[in-house]
């Protein structure tokens, strides 16, 4: 647990100490601040903060790319990944670490926006329970992207294609899934079974359908067990990219 621990605690700082990680909390300050100055505009809206809260996925599927694509390319790349591998240290205690120091930075990075609650607390007297839900919705959505992330770094040496390829999948998981389901269930005939089976797949696989009850005080066990289950596969999938790698 200590060496999980110790990359995790590197990876912070790594983070911390390079400009894209300013460059990336930046970004998202000004994505939630652009969100919150649209929210004050409506009549009414200083009272509900889920909103803006539950439109942080819009943003999260381009910044979290940035913040996981160097987690094992770089160490590819340096060749560190050998002396990784010849210390004590698992594969399940790198991976994990890893995963802890992104995830780590992320919540950070989610944090920073509650300066924007605070100044509604001045103006306005927010619902505090749909707030707390939607930041733990936050984190476990942040989960799920950090492990899809984590899995694409652990296939390429290359930062570049990592951040790309992570940023499509999570595109297709939050934008794609839902509007196809939307936009196709209509013309699709309730007889049609395998084609409603599909539209079904579609909706439940989608990242967005999952947050929005976070951000209105509802936890829902399914919307948990969705980010969990799919955090626990992407790991499970860069474990096997890790094995794999190793007996090359």
């Amino acid at each position: 647990m200590l060496r999980t621990l110790a990359i995790a605690g590197r990876e912070i700082k790594a983070l911390f100490y390079a400009p894209l990680g300013y460059i990336v909390l930046t970004i998202y300050l000004l994505f939630v601040g652009l969100l919150f100055s649209l929210q004050i505009l409506r009549p009414g809206s200083l009272a509900d903060p889920g909103p803006m809260i539950a439109m942080n996925h819009l943003i999260m599927v381009f910044l979290v790319p940035f913040i996981t694509m160097a987690l094992f390319s770089e160490e590819y790349r340096s060749g560190r990944i050998e002396v990784l591998r010849t210390s004590p240290l698992t594969e399940v205690e790198l991976i994990f670490g890893k995963f802890l120091g992104a995830l780590g930075f992320y919540t950070v990075l989610v944090l920073s926006s509650v300066v924007f609650v605070l100044i509604l607390l001045a103006f306005g007297r927010p619902d505090f329970p749909p707030i707390f839900t939607g930041y733990v919705g936050l984190v476990l959505m942040g989960m799920l992207m950090v492990s899809v992330g984590l899995f694409f770094s652990a296939l390429s040496q290359h930062q570049v294609v990592a951040a790309m390829s992570s940023c499509i999948t999570l595109l297709v998981l939050d934008w794609l899934a839902t509007v196809l389901s939307f936009l196709l269930r209509p013309y699709v005939k309730p007889s049609w079974h395998f084609l409603q089976g599909v539209l079904n797949v579609l909706g439940y696989i989608a990242i967005e359908p999952h947050t929005t009850g976070f951000a209105r005080g509802v936890v829902d066990t399914r919307d948990v067990v969705y980010f969990l289950t799919g955090s626990f596969l992407f790991l499970a999938m860069t474990y096997v990219v890790m094995e794999s790698r190793r007996w090359r």
